[in-house]
């Protein structure tokens, strides 16, 4: 998570009318006829043949109704709908500037590379453009700072080989791309080249005063953003454009947020901030060759990060996670006097040259940067909770936003047309984030689920918290996953239990299994897909936004309903402002995230499979048909032989089609 204020990203400047793209300055009207009309020419031109989607031409209609009246749309758009053409194609028609915010890399590149293009194609001036936060563009100025020789990092040691060539490589390649772009790359980055050569927006030196301001990327890419109709962001830049009074992106009218189930944890966290003992550190070092070892300041903030770190380890022990111990708020007071003292140092320091000047400006901004939220969490509201994550390394001091509606009001709401989108959304979501009792539409996938998707609750299972639950999950997931002949995800709740099943699971397959966190998520995901009888073992982060075809999935087991954890702070926040916290706050966040899990399974129209779900309290609670009103209409099942029988079909078939291919 991030912190965000107006000094996060330099503001933007609208350009002079004559270099930017011509948008119309009056009433907003999209032609529904027209869009209907649009999105028939696309769909004759793709390979399928031009399958024409009710649900589709629904949305389309809906989404221009919305942008011609002014009016807020949030609408569910089940799986195969279509719904990047159903709000693009409106977006393109209405004349206006229109910000599609993402909450996904993979699904910004798709409307980036494929779906958005597609649409501009056919609209004379309609422009496409991404834009994305500074650190994941390649800065040429890091990379001619850092030589091309004896490699140093800004705290003066020395670049390890490995990442001194990946280094070279990244910079080689610098001089072919057209974005500076990192996530271009086709190799996987190490952590220390991406940092070694990138900024922060805190310190960005700006296009003023950068020697390569005039070819930086990342104004570039602002650039083609001012000269374009279309602009694609995530949801971290739009947070911090937010936060910075609607300073960062091209004025606009208009929103869409895809995948919009995520918003509200989202902006909860990234309106908040965040702090670790590593950032503290991180400052100590870049402050240190700077100012020098007479400046006691550096070594003395470097010192007690390493008390903090050990502070916070305590209280994570002790089990108190929300809050801050009178310890931790100590040691923070120093590093607030510290973080003073060194930005006073950095402010009058004298540079000797014009690269000293620029390595002052680098760690002054981040300085003041951590300053402020140092502040900022000394001086917390009734809306925001102050709670720490116990990561594998260190532990996180982090500052949410317990209810984002009252600040989405205020920054958001009053000054855009907004359509928010996803395959599932809770009932409750409009409320939650400030949009009152504006009612979920709701669009139905074309995929025949009922003959199709089975969805599958094993009888006489132990409860997932009973003993033996782990071993009947382990002898489920085997007879499962032969019967399918691997083409398996397993989702888990938990990192730990995943490991734990995936270890027993493997060694009594005849297929293989990988198991997420042993390759980068781009590999393992290429690996699922290209080899058909591999069973993939994944956590949260695989629950939604994976698309595999269906000769490689025809599986998707789930460990458990995906409740929060009873513990969680944010949760337990949220709890205590409800008159029902089960049904308002736990409820709909695990309906929705299940509804997500069991989306992975059909992608297209010809996709067969089976969701198993091993948790009889699918199939046994009181609060079940909550579940099943937003997941897929499929058959249900509690008879394993049915389920075997389906999968062996399926993998006959997938065989006999392989060969014959």
């Amino acid at each position: 998570m991030r912190s965000f204020d107006p000094d996060d990203e330099t503001p933007y400047v609208e350009p002079d009318p004559d270099d930017g793209v011509e948008l119309d300055a009056d009433v907003i009207a999209v032609d529904a006829d027209r869009a209907i009309e649009l999105l028939d020419r696309i769909t004759d031109d793709l390979p399928s043949g031009g399958e024409q989607r009710p649900g589709q031409r629904t949305m389309v209609q809906l989404v221009a109704q919305a942008f011609t009246r002014s009016r807020h749309l949030v609408v569910e758009a089940g799986t195969g709908v279509g719904k990047s053409l159903a709000y693009l194609i409106p977006a393109a028609l209405s004349g206006r500037r229109v910000v599609v915010v993402t909450a996904t890399k993979n699904l910004q590149d798709q409307l980036a590379t494929k779906d958005a293009p597609t649409v501009a194609a056919r609209l004379p001036g309609v422009r496409v453009a991404v834009v994305k936060g500074r650190s994941n563009y390649f800065c040429r100025n890091r990379a001619h700072e850092m030589g091309a020789e004896q490699l140093r990092f800004d705290d003066d040691t020395e670049v390890p080989r490995t990442v001194a060539n990946q280094i070279r490589r990244v910079v080689r390649w610098s001089n072919e791309t057209e974005t500076g772009d990192l996530d271009e790359l086709t190799f996987d980055l190490d952590s220390r080249t991406r940092r070694a050569l990138t900024v922060s927006a805190q310190e960005c030196l700006g296009r003023a005063e950068c020697p390569q301001g005039a070819s930086c990327f990342a104004e570039l890419a602002r650039d083609r953003a001012a000269a374009s109709s279309i602009v694609i962001v995530n949801n971290h830049l739009y947070a911090s454009h937010l936060a910075s009074g609607s300073m960062l992106l091209p004025s606009h009218d208009l929103v869409v947020f895809d995948e919009a189930h995520e918003t509200l944890d989202v902006f909860a966290e990234l309106l908040g901030t965040s702090l670790t003992a590593t950032r503290i550190r991180a400052l100590a070092g870049v402050a240190r060759p700077l100012l020098g070892s007479s400046h006691t300041s550096s070594a003395e903030l470097a010192s007690v990060a390493d008390r903090l770190d050990d502070a916070l380890d305590r209280q994570v022990a002790a089990q108190r996670m929300t809050g801050l111990d009178e310890e931790v708020r100590t040691l923070l007071e120093r590093v607030g006097e510290l973080v003073t003292v060194i930005v006073d140092a950095l402010r009058g320091l004298a540079t000797t040259d014009l690269a000293h000047e620029f390595r002052r400006k680098r760690a002054l901004g981040p300085a003041i940067h951590l300053a402020g939220d140092l502040q900022r969490l000394r001086q917390t509201t009734d809306d925001e909770l102050v709670y720490l994550v116990a990561h594998e390394r260190e532990v996180t001091v982090e500052l949410a936003l317990i209810d984002v509606g009252p600040r989405l009001e205020e920054l958001l709401w009053g000054t855009v047309t907004a359509v928010l989108t996803s395959a599932t959304i809770p009932d409750t979501l409009p409320r939650a984030l400030g949009l009152g009792d504006l009612a979920v539409e709701r669009v139905r996938s074309p995929f025949d689920y009922q003959h199709h998707a089975l969805l599958y609750v094993p009888s006489d299972f132990p409860g997932r918290t009973g003993d033996g639950a782990e071993v009947a999950i382990i002898d489920e997931l085997v007879h499962l996953i032969d019967a399918a002949g691997g083409r398996t995800l397993a989702l888990f709740t938990n990192r730990s239990v995943m490991n734990r099943v995936a270890e027993a699971v493997a060694p009594r397959l005849d297929t293989p299994v990988l198991v997420q966190g042993t390759l980068s998520r781009q590999r393992i995901l290429e690996r699922f897909r290209d080899e058909a009888d591999t069973s993939l073992f994944a956590v949260t982060s695989f629950w939604q936004g994976v698309d595999v075809p269906g000769h490689s999935l025809s599986l998707v087991t789930i460990d458990r309903l995906p409740f929060a954890v009873p513990s969680d702070p944010l949760a337990v926040a949220r709890r205590e402002r409800v008159a029902r916290p089960f049904y308002e706050v736990d409820l709909p966040r695990a309906v929705m995230l299940l509804a997500q899990g069991v989306g992975r399974l059909i992608r297209s129209a010809d996709d067969r499979g089976v969701v198993a779900v091993l948790d009889t309290r699918l199939a046994e609670a009181s609060y079940r048909t909550q579940f099943f009103r937003r997941l897929p209409p499929m058959r249900r099942t509690r008879n394993r032989s049915e389920v075997t029988e389906f999968l062996r079909t399926i993998r006959d078939d997938a065989q006999s089609a392989s060969a014959d291919g």
